[in-house]
């Protein structure tokens, strides 16, 4: 049979080498991260604030951006934490963390869909376009891919961490996706 467990946490490896070489990680995480929001921010603003891109191409792209900041905001804290730590070790929420990142991903995946269907109206009924892709209709469908990226990773997260282990938790990389 063999020695299973039941893990809820990980220990994730931090970054070997010196302190430098963690400050120097730590700088170079962070620069990206603080671009890749500052980026999208500006996007939103921009879809927001100019009247020539109210269309539904830009309102999905505006939803795309939020998606795009919530899942970097999920991944990056963590490894910012562990190129920040001095201690080799860092806990890890991989319940919390992996549904949410994974949702948030399957709701982007899902967005891009929508984004593709709007192209394919817009091309192929170009004079039914503002018919067909109107505003409640466009509401609706962020709405359904929102919906559908949550609901659609609940039964995969919840059957994964029913699962046992048989080997360490401790995992050799500061984030494993």
């Amino acid at each position: 049979l063999g020695n299973y467990s039941s893990a809820t946490e990980f220990f994730l490896l931090g970054f070997p080498g010196s302190q430098e070489v963690c400050r120097i990680l730590f700088a170079t995480f962070f620069l990206l991260y603080a671009v890749t929001v500052m980026g999208n921010v500006v996007i939103i603003i921009t879809v927001c604030v100019d009247k020539c891109l109210q269309s539904p191409i830009y309102f999905f792209l505006g939803h795309l951006c939020v998606l795009e900041i919530l899942i970097t905001s999920t991944a990056a804290p963590f490894m910012l934490g562990v190129a920040a730590s001095k201690h080799p070790d860092h806990v890890f929420d991989s319940l919390c963390c992996t549904a949410i990142y994974l949702s948030l991903g399957t709701s982007e995946l899902a967005l891009m869909g929508v984004m593709a269907v709007d192209h394919y109206v817009a091309v192929c009924n170009p004079l039914r376009y503002n018919i067909i892709m109107n505003s409640s209709t466009c509401v609706w469908m962020v709405i359904v891919s929102w919906v559908f990226g949550f609901l659609f990773q609940i039964w995969p997260v919840y059957a994964t961490f029913q699962l046992t282990f048989c080997k360490s938790n401790v995992l050799d990389h500061f984030y494993c996706d």
